[in-house]
C-alpha cells in the first residue's frame, strides 16, 4: 500500500469537507456569505465564574481541583481568551 502524495491527500480532505457540507445542507457559498462579525470569545476570568455559578454545590465540590486549576489560570493570565488554552498547557 502506498502513501498518497500531498496533492491527493489534500483533494481527499476537500472532498470529505464537501460531503460534510452537503449533509448539513450547506454549500461553500453559504460559508462565504456567513457574517464574519462575532463576539470575541470570553476570557477565562469572564467565563469561569459563569460556569461555576451555573452548577450545583455538589458539582463544585466534585470538581474542586479543576476549579482550583481554573482559578490558577485566571490569576496567571485570566485576560487571555479561552481559545488560547494551549498557551497554559505548554508554558
Amino acid at each position: 500500500m502506498s502513501v498518497p502524495n500531498s496533492a491527493e491527500s489534500q483533494q481527499a480532505v476537500v472532498e470529505a469537507a464537501l460531503v460534510l457540507l452537503e449533509r448539513m445542507g450547506l454549500s461553500p457559498a453559504d460559508l462565504a456569505a456567513a457574517p464574519q462579525a462575532r463576539k470575541p470569545v470570553p476570557t477565562f476570568a469572564e467565563y469561569v465564574p459563569v460556569v461555576s455559578a451555573a452548577v450545583s454545590a455538589g458539582t463544585r465540590r466534585a470538581y474542586r481541583f479543576t476549579l482550583l486549576a481554573q482559578n490558577s489560570v485566571i490569576r496567571s493570565g485570566g485576560r487571555r481568551r479561552r481559545m488560547s488554552v494551549g498557551c497554559y498547557l505548554h508554558s
